[in-house]
């Protein structure tokens, strides 16, 4: 499995990201989202959308009353989101390009920094990049909501990727074992990867490096089934199946979210002073 760069993946992939927004697959992942806002305020917050795609969760924001600025690294995207955006909320900021585009804008100008669905695409020095600037942006005790694909799913898929999560975390020098001989289906599916994927135990840790305090995670895009056994949907087509609601489980079994979906949400607040710490 080959990974492929945001750029060459919006390059083929912009117009039919757009013709699925009002989806399924988006709206079950805009209700994580709103899960993880439950309790905040963005009412009169100064926010700024990574990846801000066609200016659809940006329109949420400004409609309760936020200031946006929007960044994405696609100008399809940017024309959709003036074209959704511009006539009501002229004063919202769309600016075209990627992480370099945040290295220009003001030091702790924003409350809340979004990157939903975005964050896979980009490479190490541009993640990097991400992180840094985010701590530059953000006002203390600003939140970062951020999605991810949800390494932690490959567990559950008993297919190719349960042989990489393997090989990635479990295997040790002086061990030769080759977890695939125990699936019936190793090589499958041969389709590209996302860069940057995350472990939802892990990432409270990677993001205390940069000053953020994880204080909650959602679960979205829910499989009852591992892939394979589930033929009748089309994985290609997210908009072919139907996404059942993932926030109204019992605590008692959310554990079971954690493998079972393949995306999850993150909220994390900045504190200026750990960051400095960590830093030091």
């Amino acid at each position: 499995m080959n990974t492929i760069s945001g750029q060459a993946y919006w390059d083929s992939r912009s117009q039919s990201y757009i013709n699925g927004i009002e989806g399924p697959y988006h709206a079950n992942r805009l209700k994580m989202v709103e899960a993880l806002l439950e309790g905040l305020n963005v009412g009169e917050a100064d926010c700024l959308d990574f990846g801000c795609g066609d200016g659809v969760f940006a329109e949420r924001l400004l409609r309760e009353g936020a200031r946006i600025t929007g960044v994405d690294v696609d100008q399809v995207m940017v024309s959709a989101a003036q074209e959704r955006l511009g006539a009501r909320w002229p004063e919202c900021k769309l600016v075209r390009g990627g992480v370099e585009a945040m290295e220009h804008m003001q030091e702790k100008s924003f409350d809340f920094l979004f990157a939903l669905n975005v964050l896979a695409y980009l490479n190490a020095k541009e993640e990097e990049t991400f992180y840094r600037q985010t701590q530059r942006l953000l006002r203390p005790g600003g939140a970062l909501v951020v999605t991810h694909p949800n390494e932690l799913f490959d567990m559950f898929t008993f297919n190719r990727y349960t042989v990489n999560f393997f090989k990635k975390h479990f295997s040790m020098p002086d061990t030769a074992f080759d977890v695939g001989t125990l699936l019936a289906h190793p090589d499958r599916p041969d389709r590209f990867v996302f860069s940057v994927r995350e472990n939802p135990l892990a990432y409270c840790h990677k993001l205390k490096k940069y000053g953020f305090a994880e204080t909650r995670q959602e679960f979205a895009i829910l499989h009852s089934l591992p892939p394979l056994l589930t033929p009748t949907i089309d994985f290609d087509d997210i908009n072919s199946r139907t996404y059942p609601e993932t926030q109204n489980w019992p605590e008692e079994e959310r554990w079971k979210l954690m493998f079972m979906c393949s995306v999850f949400g993150s909220l994390s607040i900045y504190d200026d002073s750990t960051a400095k710490n960590a830093a030091a």
